[in-house]
């Protein structure tokens, strides 16, 4: 677990290392704050945290600063330090070769919906990150809350015993990403961080079955049915990785993200991914390009499908093509918009009000999303 715990705490101080990045798993890039790194060069980052077997470490290539993860933690923030030794401790790695596997129990019901409601303020910490709070949880398994109940608290999303973007302390690397993307804020208590994407899955979702599941760090979002109830569990990549996204089936439902906002008496968007469905109101995402699957599951409700804007792709062609032949509603961009899918076009500088009314004026059916088609494929 010594690699888990060090990657969270590293996390919680990222804003204060200048030029702070993710070069690749386990391996982080900043200017050195030792040395100050080059003089002359703002751009110059020579200092450098990697993994070592269970610990991460600390070197500069510039001053040549070598130290281990918990040295160089404390020396850049004694009171995070001192939560960290906490933490070790509470799971028993004083001693080098101690390793377990992380429990996240510990963030579960109460714990975690207090740790959601104060958002990134923390009692006795000016600069708003949570440390206190996160010491005063209970070790897993002293957590007292009745059988039903916890049973509840597994199954929904709100309770997983991760922390949402929302709380994570403003600088850190993953709440970065988000803000990149131009993800509406509203939504960060539905986006969730994972320091150790199979970890969590194991402790969580243990009949998962699914062996070849990276050990890194992810952005968590949950597949809910329409109780709440999880169905699918999808990690997308922080770091440069062959694997940018995976989704874990834990319930045999159907996979649909976003249902739990869905009015179904209202139209009905189905988008491909679930970062797309953030910025167009009542929609849901597939988190794949079968959304005529989706219209079939659904036949009363008035849906309109909305591929992504890529009349390059073979699959999203065919997908298109055998949904006009089904009579589904389809939307059909034109060629002055810019972006491969709704979250890049926003990121081009489209409002979700524009998307929106772009995706009503160019939504077709039968023979005129034929003729339509057979131009848009052609872009």
């Amino acid at each position: 677990m010594s690699v888990f715990i060090d990657r969270k705490y590293l996390g919680f101080v990222s804003h204060k290392l200048e030029q702070f990045k993710q070069k690749k798993t386990d391996l982080y890039n900043f200017r050195c704050p030792y040395c100050g790194d080059s003089k002359k060069n703002k751009l110059k980052t020579r200092g450098f945290i990697y993994r070592k077997s269970n610990d991460y470490f600390y070197i500069c290539h510039n001053c040549s600063k070598s130290t281990t993860f918990g040295k160089f933690l404390q020396e850049l923030d004694g009171a995070v330090y001192k939560q960290y030794a906490l933490e070790r401790y509470a799971n028993g790695e004083t001693g080098k070769h101690n390793y377990q596997k992380p429990t996240f129990d510990g963030l579960r019901g109460n714990a975690f919906s207090r740790l959601q409601s104060t958002g990134s303020e923390s009692a006795g910490d000016p600069e708003g990150h949570r440390y206190d709070e996160l010491s005063r949880l209970q070790p897993s398994g002293e957590t007292e809350v009745d059988a039903e109940e916890y049973s509840r608290l597994g199954t929904t999303w709100d309770s997983s015993g991760l922390e949402s973007i929302a709380s994570l302390p403003e600088g850190h690397y993953a709440r970065d990403y988000i803000k990149k993307r131009k993800i509406p804020e509203k939504y960060w208590n539905e986006i969730f961080f994972a320091p150790a994407f199979k970890d969590f899955l194991d402790e969580e979702f243990p009949d998962h079955g699914k062996e070849d599941v990276p050990n890194d760090d992810r952005i968590v979002l949950f597949y809910t049915n329409e109780d709440g109830e999880i169905t699918n569990v999808a990690g997308r990549a922080l770091s440069d990785t062959k694997i940018r996204y995976i989704t874990i089936k834990v319930k045999d439902e159907k996979k649909l993200f976003g249902l739990h906002r869905l009015q179904k008496e209202n139209r009905v968007y189905v988008l491909e991914g679930q970062f797309d469905s953030f910025f167009v109101d009542n929609s849901v995402a597939s988190g794949d390009s079968n959304l005529g699957g989706v219209a079939a599951i659904f036949p009363e409700l008035d849906l309109v499908l909305v591929y992504d804007n890529e009349p390059r792709n073979r699959d999203i062609v065919k997908q298109i093509e055998k949904s006009i032949d089904k009579g589904y509603k389809v939307c059909l961009f034109p060629e002055s918009v810019k972006g491969k899918d709704v979250n890049e076009m926003i990121q081009n500088g489209l409002t979700s009000d524009e998307i929106k009314g772009i995706i009503d004026s160019n939504t077709f059916s039968g023979l005129t999303a034929k003729l339509k088609f057979t131009h848009w494929k052609r872009c």
